[in-house]
């Protein structure tokens, strides 16, 4: 089963392949990335990325940026996956880098956010292959292929009003009241939002980290992560850290400043190179332009050699002449037509 995302979407492909309990490999292809997701009997089993290469690879940069793992030991890790030919969640878990309740977090987390993300996509082709899938369920838990396309739906749906509210994966939240816990939402319309989510993203903030730091170390959905920062901030017990704000715009100003304090300084620098020039060009052009007065001098020594040759010249042009006609020539010209001076 081969087309296009215009002509079949994602929607229809999901509810077709969980409907028919389908298991195989669905090829989804973008502008700028490949993506496969396995099904197994119509659940959702992992998410695959045909064009990673090496240690390279979207799960170990999740549980690096998560502070799951050094890069360091996740190579070693890799290494030993290649090596000795066990699989990688094995070799996560067997070496004792990463729990086993750990990484099945982050094998689930990233397949969740993948999805959420092919569903942002305009355009593309898929291609799905009917054959036998393996995975791991001792690290793997199988979704319901039908649930999650709800709860990816709902994402997409809502995102747009959470992305109003916070003004990027840049910006850093901070604690209205560092000393606050969550208890203050009791009796108020957000208390029945608290989750345990809310407290661990709660407690990641500490007006230094940034919204992508928050929800890379929270290990909740990107989704889930910012919606929370939200609610805290309806709330009234979080607020954008304006402090770290004003000095990044001070410290943009102090940078624009300087910038056009260099640029002034190279224009001060060329105008008084210029004024010179100009005061240089006075004093020893103007008078005798387009000479200076040492060049004039020195055109002047010039021009009394050269006419004293040419005198030369024509005194000897002349005694040639008499000598030819026993005569003196009537003008130079007389001289010109003979060869004797040029003509």
């Amino acid at each position: 089963m081969t087309g296009s995302l215009k002509e079949f979407g994602l929607t229809e492909l999901f509810q077709v392949l969980g409907q028919q309990q389908k298991t195989g490999i669905l090829s989804l292809q973008g502008d700028r990335q490949n993506v496969q997701v396995f099904f197994e009997k119509g659940m959702i089993v992992k998410v695959d990325f045909p064009e990673e290469t090496g240690d390279e690879t979207a799960l170990g940069r999740r549980l690096i940026r998560g502070g799951l793992i050094s890069a360091e030991n996740w190579k070693k890790a890799y290494r030993q996956h290649e090596e000795n030919l066990v699989g990688l969640e094995k070799a996560l878990v067997g070496s004792g880098l990463v729990t086993q309740e750990d990484l099945s977090a982050a094998l689930r987390l990233l397949t969740v956010d993948t999805l959420y993300g092919l569903f942002q996509w305009k355009r593309g082709n898929f291609r799905f292959e009917n054959r036998p899938v393996s995975y791991d369920p001792e690290f793997i838990e199988p979704l319901n292929s039908e649930f999650l396309l709800l709860d990816v739906l709902r994402m997409v749906d809502e995102w747009p009003m959470i992305a109003k509210r916070l003004s990027g994966f840049d910006m850093i939240p901070q604690k209205v009241n560092p000393a606050a816990t969550l208890d203050a939402l009791a009796g108020t319309p957000w208390e029945k939002s608290r989750t345990f989510q809310m407290e661990v993203i709660y407690e990641l903030i500490d007006g230094q980290r940034s919204v992508r730091e928050i929800v890379d170390l929270s290990f909740v959905e990107e989704f889930e992560a910012c919606k929370n920062l939200v609610l805290l901030m309806d709330a009234g017990l979080i607020e954008p850290c304006m402090e770290k704000a004003n000095q990044e715009r001070k410290c943009r100003k102090r940078g624009a400043l300087a910038h056009r304090l260099t640029d002034a300084g190279a224009y001060l620098v060329a105008g008084a190179l210029a004024i010179f020039l100009f005061i240089h060009f006075w004093e020893n052009r103007i008078p005798h332009f387009p000479f200076s007065e040492e060049e004039r001098k020195a055109w002047q020594v010039f021009h009394e050699s050269l006419k004293k040759v040419q005198e030369v010249k024509q005194r000897n042009a002349q005694e040639v002449f008499f000598l030819e006609e026993n005569r003196l020539p009537k003008d130079p010209s007389e001289m010109g037509r003979r060869g004797l001076l040029p003509y």
